[in-house]
């Protein structure tokens, strides 16, 4: 291959994109010459009023069109449609339904604010007279007239909004209910299986119409392209093949110049290889897009042989092109022959075996939209469509075994991720082929191509997502923290260093959530990746939806309803020590917050975390406060009775976690026992004593006893000796021996210096204390031992008397 200069080549790319940027922009300048010469002329007209008429924002002809549009959606909703054609009927009707709601919400919020202003002008006019007061002026009543008029206008529209903004609502919920229906029809449908007689002689009988559908369609399209290619509009066609080409080659050519600014701006590391990957993935999948629109736009413009059906097919296919490319470019930077330009650890054997997959896979891809033309718009038979449904499901269900068998053989490499994800995937990949392959040749054709789509969808979703998820975690690690270069010129704009490194991982944490949200959104449209399902599945999570319509507040409970509700307590625990490990090795590392602290925060995640958990699966049953209302009055009776200490203790763990008075790590006292806190729940309180026993303490008993807690006296482990001499020792010997025994005991703190002093004269006797800190302190009652016995150990050989206080002396003999 021949090099090309850096500059010549730039100066290609500035060419073609001051030509694309031309034909783009011209349309666009024509309309703002022309909006100019209309506002010019509209500012010769007289003036208009302060406030506009309602009948401008919301005229009677849209209120009408809104109704009409309502009327031919539920008539159309009505009709009896095929199987085929039911899927498709219903996602246009649903569309057409929702955009009906969005205009009635629009428009609503547009007329609101006028109903406002004229109500605040009829109070300031104030009422009208009644009879026996003092007439006002004629213009008042005039004014008062025409405003009470205008407002009583704008009322009746804005009760007509409503009712067609319930009845969009209506239509959207019904229609949602009958699509869900018919996909569950469809995916339980058995036709013929393939391996009988059957199958194939319906086959056979549809061959005829069959074969001139596919004839017109093929004559369709080459009148198409012969009329594209008459005349002067081959010009066109041939320019912009040319122009597609010219920037599929710019494409081929641009992996090099970014992976060479991304080696010039960015440190070395993993974060190189990320950056790159996700710059050519995004790049390709654009060009890819805009080369086929072009090309089509040279073919279709203007081309009178043009017909719907090749129309639509083109614009399914136009869909998967920037999918296709995506896939194909990330798999050539995953896989690349240069280890350093990949993002995940491979060998160079497993890379080269897998070099064809991605390949493989964007043609399945690009397939997959020529079957939704062949599902919805052909109109071949039925059989006709289920034959190339099948015909695809066993030719793309193989592909699954290529990576986890690739995984599998190259387990030998000393690659460890490979050992661990070769059995999962493989056992994963086998099941799902094995039972697609199963469902085909029993005749449930649309369920196992369902299944295939889905995965393929999926798969594509998934890696992009946690791509961007790694690029956003990468950017957070290198380049915004603040050591790194962004985050040092933060830092010397003011913002404190500590928060540069919290927010380097809270919004790469808030982004990887929403990235979650989008993958749900795609999976619960259906993997497909049309922008407006995906928005509104976005917005419906959000936003969610009004349920009153279900029943009277009964239970709905399925069979899909209770598996979504058991998947959702399973993801859930995963989710939730997902987020307690980024709190507790990410985000509480970049803090000051202490361990008790850090343990209060986690308990209240973890249980509000359950709790959100549990609400959700109980609306998904339908589970309502309605519903709930016997429930709960049956349990204010058992808290009244039987759960009262239950629920003193949940409130009393609570308290603590929120108020904090004792935490974890802290030596307390209570009910005669002392230790250290290891645990608080929201049941109870773990005290690890100096035996290594545990001692748990219901949470209602730190409420409502006295406690003592010697860590937030800041002296933890402080211990005291008190020891009685007779008057006439030497005090000052006895002093100096005690301090040098406290100094000496091995588990007796150094930092802290011990200390004795004589706290009581009384009956002949002294008292002498001593004071000390131990080393470990929960060991603290066996450590104050240990001293005494060195202490009485170094009174003994220095001689040092010790009196027995007179409650201990014996009874003198009779």
């Amino acid at each position: 291959m021949a090099f090309i200069p850096t500059r010549a080549l730039s100066a290609l790319f500035t060419a073609l994109f001051i030509g694309i940027c031309s034909l783009t922009t011209l349309p666009a300048a024509w309309a703002a010459a022309e909006d100019t010469q209309q506002n010019q002329s509209e500012s010769t007209n007289p003036t208009t009023p302060l406030i506009s008429g309602i009948s401008v924002i919301a005229p009677d002809s849209t209120l009408d069109a809104m109704g009409a549009e309502l009327h031919s959606v539920y008539e159309s909703s009505t009709k009896n449609y095929t199987k085929t054609e039911s899927t498709v009927a219903y996602a246009a009707l649903l569309k057409r339904a929702s955009a009906i709601a969005t205009q009635a919400d629009g428009l609503l919020a547009k007329i609101k604010p006028y109903n406002t202003i004229y109500q605040n002008f009829l109070n300031i006019l104030g009422k009208a007279p009644e009879k026996g007061d003092t007439s006002e002026s004629p213009s008042v009543t005039a004014q008062r007239k025409a405003l009470s008029v205008k407002q009583r206008d704008i009322s009746e529209r804005m009760t007509r909004l409503r009712l067609y903004q319930l009845e969009a609502q209506q239509l959207v919920d019904e229609l949602r209910q009958h699509g869900s229906a018919i996909q569950q029809a469809t995916l339980t449908q058995r036709f013929p299986t393939p391996l009988g007689i059957t199958f194939w002689s319906q086959l056979v009988d549809a061959a005829g119409n069959n074969t001139g559908r596919l004839s017109r369609l093929a004559q369709e399209s080459g009148a198409v392209l012969s009329a594209s290619l008459k005349g002067q509009r081959a010009l066109l066609t041939l320019g912009s093949f040319a122009l597609s080409a010219l920037l599929l080659t710019g494409w081929l050519f641009s992996r090099r110049g970014i992976r060479s600014l991304v080696s010039r701006v960015l440190p070395a590391g993993r974060i190189r290889a990320i950056v790159a990957t996700v710059t050519c993935s995004i790049l390709t999948a654009i060009i890819w897009r805009f080369s086929f629109d072009i090309a089509w736009a040279g073919i279709s413009f203007n081309n009178n042989a043009l017909q719907e059906d090749l129309s639509v097919l083109a614009g399914m296919i136009a869909i998967q092109i920037p999918i296709c490319g995506f896939v194909t470019e990330l798999g050539f930077n995953l896989l690349s022959r240069d280890e350093k330009w990949r993002i995940i650890s491979l060998s160079d054997t497993l890379a080269k075996n897998l070099r064809l997959f991605p390949f493989w896979f964007a043609v399945a891809l690009a397939i997959r939209g020529i079957l939704r033309f062949i599902d919805t718009k052909s109109g071949l038979s039925s059989m006709s469509i289920q034959f190339c449904d099948a015909l695809y499901v066993l030719s793309v269900s193989p592909l699954l075994f290529a990576v986890p068998r690739q995984l599998r053989l190259s387990t030998g490499e000393g690659k460890e991720i490979h050992s661990s994800l070769a059995p999962l995937l493989q056992t994963l990949a086998s099941s799902v082929s094995i039972v697609c392959w199963i469902a085909v040749f029993l005749g449930y054709i649309p369920l196992a191509y369902s299944i295939i789509t889905w995965i393929s969808g999926m798969a594509v979703t998934t890696t992009a997502l946690v791509l961007f998820a790694m690029l956003v975690i990468a950017l957070g690690d290198t380049i915004f923290p603040s050591s790194a270069p962004v985050g040092s010129r933060l830092v010397q704009l003011g913002l404190p260093a500590r928060l540069v490194d919290q927010a380097c991982v809270v919004i790469p944490g808030i982004i990887c959530v929403f990235l979650v949200i989008m993958g749900f959104a795609v999976a619960t449209a259906g993997a497909t990746f049309d922008p407006s399902q995906i928005i509104s599945r976005i917005a419906y999570i959000f936003n969610g939806a009004d349920t009153s319509t279900s029943g009277e507040g009964g239970f709905h409970i399925s069979l899909d309803a209770i598996i979504l509700c058991i998947l959702l307590f399973i993801l859930g625990s995963y989710a939730i020590k997902i987020l307690t490990t980024w709190f507790r090795e990410r985000y509480f590392p970049k803090t000051s917050l202490d361990i008790g602290a850090q343990s209060s925060i986690l308990s209240i995640i973890t249980y509000s975390s359950w709790i959100l958990i549990g609400l959700t699966a109980a609306s998904t049953l339908g589970v309502t406060m309605k519903s709930m209302t016997w429930v709960v009055s049956a349990l204010s009776v058992g808290i009244g009775f039987g759960l009262q200490s239950i629920v003193q203790n949940f409130v009393s763990g609570i308290i603590l976690m929120a108020e904090r008075p004792v935490s974890i790590g802290d030596v307390v006292e209570i009910a005669g026992s002392r230790g250290v806190i290891t645990r608080i729940s929201v049941r109870s309180t773990n005290i690890a004593l100096s035996d290594k026993s545990t001692l748990i303490v219901p949470n209602s008993q730190f409420i409502t006893t006295a406690v003592r807690n010697a860590t937030r006296s800041e002296k933890p482990g402080v211990f005291t000796t008190v020891l009685q001499l007779p008057f006439a020792s030497d005090l000052e010997r006895a002093m100096q021996v005690m301090i040098e025994a406290l100094t000496a005991s091995k588990n007796v703190d150094p930092t802290y210096p011990p200390t004795a002093t004589i706290t009581n004269i009384a009956d002949g006797s002294a008292l002498l204390t001593g004071t000390a800190r131990a080393n470990d302190v929960s060991s603290t009652t066996t450590i104050r031992s240990e001293a005494l016995f060195d202490i009485w150990q170094a009174f003994q050989e220095n001689n040092i008397p010790i009196s027995i206080p007179n409650s201990l002396a014996p009874f003198p003999d009779k």
